[in-house]
Formats: C-alpha cells, structure tokens, sequence
C-alpha cells in the first residue's frame, strides 16, 4: 500500500434493458485531449443497459451507482446506516403478533437531480408508489412488505405502512433508488424505460453519463460540489477514514476488453488507471512487482463453497455430508492451489462481517477460534494423507457433529460459539464396510467400500457420487481440488467421479433442475447485516420442494425444506427483529446453525486485491468490502489525481 486511507476505528456493525448506444470517438485519446482528473477503468464484461429498474447487472451498475442515490446509505468502514436522501426515520408499531408497522421518513431539502430538476417530497412519494405498483424484480423482496405509501403527518414527510416488521428496514426499505416523477411518471411500464429518449438516466447522484455502449466503452462526467451537497453531510464531515466533499474526479471512463488477459494486460500498459473487480490470481504477482501500481487489499463480500443436494440418500445425513467435508484438504487448496491469494472457509457470512460472525458471541478470534474448524482436513498426524481409519470410525460410530463438545474423528471440537445446536442430533443411516463393488473405484487405494443401509452408493445414486465442474481452464484451482477430493474419498471407498460442465449448463443443471449431488459455485455482495441473505440462499421458502425444472430457486440444495435440516425460525425472527442487537444475535445463531447443518461447505473468502495506477492516483480506502466492485462508488468519490 502506498497512501491510501486505512480505517482506523474498530470494525463493527450497527442494526445491522434498453440500451443506448452514442457515439464515442476520441474518448480514449491521448493524455493531451483528456482532463487531468479522468479515471480510466477497465473490465473484462459488457454493459447491459441503463435502465435502473431493469438492468441487474454489475457493469452496469459501475455507471448506475453514481447516478441513483436512496434515502440511506451504508457506511462502507463502520456498517452504520446512514442519512442521505433523508435526514432522519422512525418506526412504529413493529412490536406485537400482529404488528403491521409504519415507518416515517424526513426528506432533505436543496437536492437536485442531474437534469438540475429540484427534489421534492412528491419524488419520493412516486418512487415508492411506482416500485409497489410495478414490482420490479430487483426490488421485489423490498415492496412486497410496503402496503401503503402516504403523507406523513407532524414534521415527518413520506410515511410508508409495511404488512409486517422487517429487520433491515433502515438498509433496506429506506435504500431503493430515488426516481425523478417528471421523468417516470408516464412510463406505464419500467422495462419500457430508454434512458437515451429521455435525457438519461436521470438521479441525484453525482454523475451524469455521457456516452455509452454497451459492448466498448462508457463515460460518465461528475457534477461539482455546488451542484451535489450529498457527500458534504455531517457524518462524511466527521468521519474518522473517508474525506467529505467527492468526488475529486472530473470525469470517469470505462473501457470493455475482450478477456481477463486483454484486461491485465492494459492495465500494466497504463491504458487504463484500475481494473474493475479484482485481477485474476495468475496476474498478481506481476502487478505486484510493477513499481507504480498497488494491489489495494479489501474484504470478501461472499465465499466460494460446494453444496450438497439435501433431497438425495446419503446426502440427506449431516453424519454423511460432515465425513465429506473431512476428505477435504484445505491447507491443498488454499496455501498449495491459490498460493494463499484466499482464506480458508468456514461459515456463511465473510470475515469482514463480524457483527453477524458467531465468533462475536463468544469474544473469540475470527477464522481461527477451533469452533471455526469442525470440519477441517483430517489428516494424520504426520501432515501428509487422509486419516482414513478416523473418518470410517466416525461414519460407523452414527454421531455427527451437532455442537456439542467431543472429540471427532480425531479432532478436537470445543463447542458451539453461540449455544446454537444442529437441527439432526443422529445419523439417518447406517453405515458399514464391505468388498469393493463399484467400477468406480477399481483404481483405488482401497480394499472396502462404504455401505448405507446395507447398499452401496451406485445402488442408491444409480451411480457414483457425482461431482459437477466446470473446465479447468476457468477454475483450474477448483478443478484440480475436486480432483484430490474424489480421490482422497476413494481412499475412504466412497465411489465419486466428475463430470465437467459450462458454467451456464451447470447453472442450469443446479438451479432450475436440481439435478446434482455436489456442486462449486461462489456468491457475492452478500449484506453485512446477514439476514436477507441468509433467507435468499438458506431458507426454505427459497427452495423447490419438487427438484425439477418447474422453478428456479436461490436455494437448491434444498436446505430448510425438511424438519431435519433448517434454520427457518431462526432466520425468520431475525427477519422480523427491528432491533438491531437482538437482530444481530439472531443471525449469528442462524449462520452456526447452518455451519453445523452443512448445506454447503465453505471453501474459501477471496482476499480483495484491487489493481490501481498509484503512481496517478491516491487517497484510496483500503480495507472496505470489494474496493473494486461493490465499494468501487465509495472509491471513485474519494480518488484525487497526484498531478
């Protein structure tokens, strides 16, 4: 690092497409016909529209994120919500079986949007009557709850009654984009919105987009401070890390590369100022040898892991699913594969979110508490392979891991962090050793095969235990772990073979048809306050109880579907908790609750490394959830050009 801003305050947590095409000759000229306070970004995917309401994706997002502002914000270093489009909330009635509470908002005067149309209260009324009418996708999960959208009475302004309490209000409720009413108000339907016919797209934010297209480059000029008061608040003005009055920029480009290598490669090149996202981990020892570049270090917003289908025998058995995970060698996959460029996994919310982590509870150290690591590699005690011996006794001794302490095969477990326990106290099956059976493990070094119930895993799966992968050659990391795995569970006589997909066949085949036993994927931009995430990817609700193609669900491995495996109450209340202490205890007994179910198994966090020119550039903020991608706004606002 060379001089960016680091946080100096201890972390912690509070409550918790149509497209446009312009023109862009001349844009990435040379030096001589550029501002001098124009950033250059790269990335390696295309834009896919500009339409707020339409649009999910993160490219897109890199140029809407400085258009839109919401009613709050998130403090990227401290996780507090903050005041932005509105001054100041409250909620009432949120306590009781039958809450039905209303939520009161004060809107900020002297705002205007890009377009240099005056803010008013009507604005918001029509932005949160718009979205409860048309329901846009995005946003679904927050109108849902908005039953009615008033005028507030007193000094209040925008009242917005909610059919029953939610938790994360503040960051979510208050935080949909604020739309101008003489821009959208005729739009009958959102997807129909061409931000290039109407002077577009239009927000309070700082930026205003100049040219755009979708599949080369972009640009986007920002407003001066006179113009935009929102970085100049009273809570930016205090702030211990980010500077008040961004950005210091005059305008941002972006550029769209063919490839990741297209991508590195301009960056050392210096055509290009930073690279959207992070570099991939071969490039990262290059960019770090490079003299005036940094690799400026963030936080994870989300892990890698692999997940199990919970509706199929044996993986419906926690006992089962927990040997899996001891076959796993992560000290291999971490420190031997990704070279240490990720951190060992364990539960389902990143390092960085430690208010939710249940580390908190017990005062203990994140990542490294032995509470942490149930499920690590069972090694022998000489470091090298699998303690086989150990994971058959602990198959055929019927006593999975449920947070209590003990001893399990071989390993040491002091317990639950937060006195949270599985949803399974015992093994669903019985298993024993028998003569090999399976062609698949023929070449095995084995002499026994594992029986469930007196069959072998072909006889019950109709074949080996199946282990979906993509090509190596876009995970050869991933690739070459899974290989190690099928074969350290041969040792155990566990038959399991791999069968290599596209990305978007085994999205297809995970997601939509639920036709898998195991499966690596990775997830992102996850909330640091846990809940809504937690109900997104681990909550029944979100679950296809079927398994066939009728339904795409966030939840495929089927976790919370059955009696034997959820944490539905618990993500429920933390859901309905309005009360952020409470709320955040909540969470944190869920996220164990889930780790000790083992839905999934957490392989790793990311560790961030955001490629930036630092020879041109400083006054960054390191050590912020994805400086890159998700905090890249907070980024941009705080860059200042050193010549």
């Amino acid at each position: 690092m060379v001089d960016g801003a680091a946080p100096t305050r201890r972390r912690f947590l509070a409550a918790g497409a149509g497209a446009a095409t312009f023109s862009l000759a001349g844009c990435f000229g040379d030096d001589a016909t550029s501002s001098a306070a124009t950033f250059a970004l790269g990335t390696s995917g295309s834009f896919a529209g500009l339409n707020p309401l339409a649009t999910a994706s993160s490219h897109s997002w890199i140029l809407l994120d400085l258009v839109y502002e919401s009613g709050t914000v998130v403090d990227p270093v401290t996780f507090d919500v903050r005041p932005n489009v509105f001054t100041d909330w409250r909620i009432t009635g949120a306590d009781g079986a039958d809450a039905r509470p209303a939520i009161d908002v004060a809107v900020r005067d002297g705002l205007t949007f890009t377009d240099g149309t005056p803010l008013t209260v009507a604005d918001v009324l029509f932005t949160y009557r718009y979205l409860r009418e048309q329901r846009p996708a995005r946003y679904l999960p927050v109108v849902s709850a908005i039953t009615a959208v008033e005028r507030a009475p007193d000094d209040w302004d925008v009242r917005l009654r909610l059919s029953e309490p939610v938790g994360t209000y503040a960051s979510s409720t208050l935080a949909l984009p604020i739309l101008p009413e003489h821009v959208w108000g005729d739009v009958d339907d959102y997807r129909r919105y061409r931000p290039s016919e109407r002077g577009g797209p239009v927000g309070l934010g700082p930026g205003r987009v100049t040219t755009y297209d979708p599949d080369t480059s972009a640009s986007l000029a920002f407003r001066d401070s006179g113009e935009y008061v929102l970085s100049s608040l009273d809570w930016r003005r205090d702030h211990d890390v980010l500077d008040a009055g961004g950005p210091f920029l005059d305008e941002l480009r972006v550029r769209v590369y063919g490839s990741d290598a297209a991508l590195q490669r301009a960056f050392l090149d210096d055509e290009i100022d930073a690279i959207y996202r992070t570099a991939a981990t071969a490039s990262l020892p290059e960019i770090e040898s490079a003299a005036d570049k940094t690799l400026v270090e963030g936080s994870a917003t989300g892990y890698g892991y692999y997940g199990f289908n919970l509706r199929r025998e044996p993986l419906d058995d926690l006992l089962f699913r927990q040997a899996l995970a001891f076959a796993f060698d992560d000290y291999h996959y971490v420190t031997e594969l990704h070279d240490g460029y990720v951190t060992r996994g364990d539960f389902v919310v990143p390092p960085g979110y430690t208010a939710v982590r249940p580390e908190t509870d017990a005062d203990a150290a994140v990542l490294a508490d032995p509470a942490t690591e149930a499920y690590a590699y069972r090694g022998r005690d000489d470091g090298a392979a699998l303690d086989v011996a150990a994971v058959r006794d602990f198959l055929t001794s019927g006593e999975p891991i449920t947070g209590e302490p003990g001893t399990y095969a071989g390993r040491s477990y002091p317990g639950s962090l937060t006195g949270v326990r599985a949803s399974q106290r015992g093994a669903r099956h019985d298993y024993t050793f028998g003569p090999v059976r399976s062609d698949a493990l023929a070449d095995a070094d084995t002499d026994v095969e594992l029986r469930v119930d007196g069959r072998t895993i072909p006889d019950l799966l109709g074949g080996p235990l199946e282990f979906l992968i993509t090509p190596a050659s876009r995970s050869p990391e991933r690739s070459a772990m899974t290989s190690a795995w099928i074969e350290a569970l041969g040792r155990l006589g566990i038959p399991a073979t791999r069968t290599v997909l596209s990305l978007t066949a085994m999205v297809e085949a995970v997601y939509a048809r639920e036709a898998f036993d195991v499966y690596p994927l990775s997830v992102g931009d996850l909330s640091p306050f846990a809940v809504t995430s937690l109900y997104s990817l681990f909550h029944g609700d979100n679950a296809d109880p079927a398994g066939d193609d009728a339904v795409r669900a966030n939840n495929p491995t089927g976790y919370g579907l059955a009696a034997h495996a959820s944490a539905n109450d618990l993500i429920e209340r933390a859901l309905r908790e309005t009360d952020g202490e409470r709320r955040n205890a909540l969470a944190r007994r869920a996220v164990e609750r889930i780790y000790l179910d083992a839905p999934v198994m957490v392989t790793e966090y990311p560790r961030i490394r955001w490629p930036l020119d630092t020879d041109a550039w400083t006054n960054y903020v390191a050590d912020i959830p994805g400086p890159g991608s998700t905090n890249l706004a907070t980024e941009l606002a705080q860059l200042r050009p050193r010549r």
